[in-house]
C-alpha cells in the first residue's frame, strides 16, 4: 500500500486528497452553522490567565519542553527534545525507531496533534470578547500553518493513522467552540476541509490493513465517524461513516474485558479508550443516531473499572502499564465513573488480573496478577507479573516507575518496560518475557490466581503465581499479599525450582527510606511506616546506570531518580523473601 501511495504522490494524483478553497466553504454545513455542532464534553481544571496567555502567544509545554509556533511552519518539524529537524519526505521513508538521528517521535507528534487548540477554545469559552477573538486568530493561524507546512503524505505527521485521527478530532472541537469568532471568510475553513478530506481517507485506507493497536483503531473509528457525520457533503463521507461504525462495533470492543479492564494492560490506554467512547457516544446521541447496546456497556464497564483504581486524594490513576500520557482530546477532558467512597475490603477483577485491597487506615494496594498484554505482539505490556502498588493516605509508598519512552534511547525503553523496573522478583537478570524490539514481546508469561480470602475481622489474603521463568530457567514465582488491620502488610515471595540462581527483589519507593534498627522508616508518610525485608542482602540505589536502577518517569520523555530497595540472593532454589510494611505506633 505504501508503494502505491508513494507512486500516486509522485505522479501528482490526489485521489485521497483535495485542496479546498474559500469558494468551497459555503457547501459544508459544519462550516456555515451559526451555532455549535458538537456536544459539550466533561472538561475540568479551569486555567489561570497566565496559562491562557501562553497559548495565545503560540507556546505550549510538550512533555517538559517548550514548543513555540512560528509562521513559516518549521515548528511542526522541529524535534522539541533534540532541536533537530525531522525530514519532510514521504512519510513511510522516515526512520523513527530507536537510533534515528532526530529524537523521540512521540514528543515531536504531541504539538502537531493540535490538542492545545481545543484546550484554548474551552478555556476562553466564557472570556471577554477580545480574548475570544485572539483565541480564534491563534486557532486560525496554527491550523492554516499546519496544513501548509505538511503537504499530503509528506513528513512525520502522516506516519501513524492515530495521529491523524487525534488531530482531526482536536481541530473539529477547537473550530466548533470558536465559530462565533470565525466568519465564513476565515482561512481556517478551507484549511479544515483540506485536513478532514486527506486525513479521513488516509485513515480509511490505512486501517484496512489492520496494523494498529486496539486503542489506535478506536481513535481511527471515532475520527471517521466524526468526519462522515459532520461533513456529509464530502464525496467519501458515507464510506467513512460506514467504516467507522464497523470498526467501532466489531473491532474495538474486544480489547475491553467483560470486567471493564483493558486487555492491553495499561490504565492510561484504558482511560484514553474510555474518553474516545464517551466522545463518539455524545456525538451520536446529539445526532439521535442509533448506537448498539454493547458499545454503551463497554463504555460503562471501563468507567467503573477505572473508578476502582483512582486515587482518593486527587482522582489520578497509577501509571500501571502504558498510555498514562495519552489523551483523546486533552488532559483536562476525561469521562469518569462513580465517585462513591470505597469501603475497606477486597475487589478482584479476574479477567483483567488485578486485586485491590483497601485497608482501614486509608491504604490501598493493587496486586497485578494479570497477563502481559494483548496477543499477538503484546505491544504495550510491561513484564510486571505479581507487581504491587501501595498507597497509604495520599502518599504512594510502593510505586510503578512509569513508561518514560517508546522510541527514545533503547536501553531506557528496555529498562522501564522490564521486570527490574517493577515491584516484583527478577531471576538471573532476565525479564519475565523476552523483549522483541521496543514494541513487542515473545514467550509471554502465564499467571494464575491461586487463592483469595477475606475474614470478618478484616484480614485479606491474595496469592498468585506466574510462570515467566518456567520454560527458560525452571523457576516459578509465587507471591502472597496479606493485609491485617490496623495497617499491617506482608508480602511473601516463594521461588521454586532447581539449581543455583541469582534472585533479585526490587521495591521502588515513593518516599525516602531512613535506615533504622531492623529495617527502614519511610520518611514523609502519615501515619509513619516501617519497611522490613528478609531473605537477602539489601542495598539502596538511587539514579544508578550500571546497572540501571532507582528511576521513575512522572512525565513522558523525562526521568528522575527515586530510591529503590534492592534485595539480592544467590544460591540454590527454593528460596523465599518476606517483606513487611506496618504503621509505627
Amino acid at each position: 500500500m505504501f508503494s502505491l501511495l508513494h507512486l500516486r504522490q509522485g505522479l501528482g494524483r490526489r485521489s485521497l486528497h483535495r485542496i479546498f478553497t474559500a469558494q468551497d466553504v459555503s457547501r459544508y454545513s459544519f462550516c456555515t452553522s451559526p451555532s455549535p455542532v458538537l456536544p459539550p464534553l466533561p472538561w475540568s481544571l479551569p486555567p489561570d490567565d497566565g496559562q491562557i496567555e501562553v497559548l495565545l502567544k503560540g507556546s505550549a509545554t510538550v512533555f517538559g519542553y517548550t514548543w513555540t509556533w512560528d509562521r513559516e511552519g518549521s515548528c511542526w518539524h522541529k524535534a522539541p527534545d533534540t532541536g533537530a529537524m525531522w525530514p519532510r519526505r514521504f512519510f513511510a521513508d522516515i526512520p523513527i525507531h530507536p537510533g534515528n538521528p532526530c529524537g523521540d517521535i512521540r514528543i515531536a507528534w504531541e504539538p502537531a496533534r493540535l490538542q492545545h487548540l481545543a484546550l484554548l477554545a474551552v478555556w476562553v469559552e466564557h472570556a471577554e470578547a477580545s480574548v475570544r477573538r485572539r483565541a480564534a486568530a491563534t486557532v486560525e493561524a496554527q491550523v492554516v500553518s499546519w496544513v501548509e507546512a505538511n503537504p499530503f503524505l509528506k513528513g512525520i505527521h502522516y506516519i501513524a493513522p492515530a495521529e491523524c485521527a487525534l488531530r482531526l478530532l482536536a481541530v473539529c472541537h477547537a473550530v466548533d467552540l470558536l465559530r462565533p469568532c470565525l466568519p465564513g471568510t476565515s482561512a481556517v475553513w478551507p484549511a479544515l476541509l483540506t485536513l478532514i478530506s486527506g486525513h479521513a481517507e488516509l485513515i480509511r485506507k490505512r486501517l484496512s490493513l489492520r496494523l494498529t493497536t486496539p486503542h489506535d483503531t478506536l481513535a481511527a473509528a471515532v475520527a471517521l465517524i466524526y468526519a462522515g457525520s459532520l461533513f456529509p457533503e464530502m464525496d467519501m463521507a458515507e464510506r467513512w461513516l460506514a467504516f467507522g461504525h464497523y470498526l467501532l462495533e466489531e473491532e474495538t470492543p474486544r480489547h475491553i474485558s467483560h470486567d471493564g479492564g483493558g486487555q492491553e494492560q495499561g490504565l492510561g490506554y484504558l482511560q484514553f479508550s474510555t474518553d474516545l467512547y464517551g466522545m463518539v457516544l455524545a456525538l451520536l446521541d446529539r445526532q439521535e443516531a442509533s448506537v448498539p447496546d454493547k458499545i454503551r456497556q463497554v463504555f460503562a464497564r471501563s468507567r467503573e473499572f477505572l473508578s476502582e483504581f483512582r486515587s482518593s486524594a486527587d482522582g489520578s490513576l497509577p501509571p500501571i502499564g502504558e498510555g498514562e500520557h495519552e489523551c483523546a482530546l486533552s488532559s483536562s477532558m476525561h469521562f469518569s465513573g462513580s465517585t462513591k467512597v470505597q469501603a475497606p475490603g477486597l475487589t478482584t477483577f479476574h479477567l483483567s488480573g488485578y486485586s485491590i485491597i483497601r485497608g482501614r487506615k486509608h491504604e490501598k494496594a493493587i496486586f497485578d496478577h494479570g497477563p502481559l498484554g494483548m496477543a499477538p505482539r503484546y505491544t504495550h505490556g510491561h513484564a510486571d507479573a505479581l507487581s504491587l502498588f501501595l498507597q497509604v493516605g495520599s502518599r504512594d509508598v510502593l510505586i510503578d516507575p512509569g513508561t518514560y519512552t517508546f522510541t527514545g534511547q533503547e536501553e531506557w525503553r528496555r529498562y522501564f518496560r522490564g521486570t527490574r523496573a517493577h515491584n516484583t522478583v527478577t531471576v538471573d537478570g532476565l525479564d519475565q518475557a523476552i523483549q522483541d524490539g521496543p514494541m513487542a514481546w515473545s514467550l509471554p508469561f502465564d499467571t494464575h490466581l491461586v487463592y483469595k480470602d477475606e475474614t470478618p475481622e478484616g484480614k485479606i489474603t491474595v496469592i498468585a503465581r506466574h510462570y515467566g521463568y518456567k520454560e527458560r530457567l525452571g523457576v516459578t514465582h509465587l507471591r502472597g499479599v496479606s493485609y491485617e488491620p490496623p495497617g499491617s502488610w506482608m508480602i511473601w515471595d516463594w521461588l521454586t525450582g532447581t539449581g543455583t540462581h541469582h534472585v533479585e527483589l526490587n521495591w521502588h519507593l515513593g518516599c525516602r527510606p531512613i535506615p533504622v534498627e531492623g529495617g527502614y522508616r519511610l520518611e514523609g508518610c502519615d501515619p509513619p511506616l516501617l519497611l522490613t525485608v528478609e531473605g537477602g542482602t539489601s542495598t539502596l540505589c538511587e539514579g544508578t546506570v550500571q546497572p540501571v536502577g532507582g528511576w521513575a518517569s512522572a512525565l513522558y520523555g523525562s526521568k528522575h531518580p527515586i530510591t529503590t530497595l534492592r534485595v539480592e540472593y544467590t544460591g540454590p532454589i527454593p528460596h523465599e523473601f518476606m517483606t513487611r510494611v506496618r504503621i509505627i505506633s
